[in-house]
């Protein structure tokens, strides 16, 4: 019983170490791409503009913020791919 007691608490506390670090990247993400992010032309009419300056934007990020951001770049990719982008 306490084995399985040991392995729960280890279960769950790698979860909410996985999930700090999911949320920490996430807000470096949008701290970065709100202060730094390029913002699509407005006179564009194409909807998928603003996916595209990210897209162009993340990738000229060098590849430590890439990794630290990269929580927000699958958030703003399942945002894009819903939008048919």
């Amino acid at each position: 019983m306490q084995t399985l007691i040991v392995l729960f608490l280890v279960i769950l506390m790698t979860a909410i170490g996985v999930a700090i670090i999911l949320g920490l990247s996430y807000a470096f993400g949008r701290y970065l791409n709100s202060r730094f992010g390029e913002k699509a032309d407005s006179a564009d009419t194409n909807p998928c503009a603003q996916c595209n300056a990210d897209n162009v934007w993340y990738q000229a990020l060098p590849g430590w913020q890439q990794s630290a951001a990269m929580a927000w770049w699958w958030v703003n990719r399942l945002q894009c791919s819903r939008q048919g982008c």
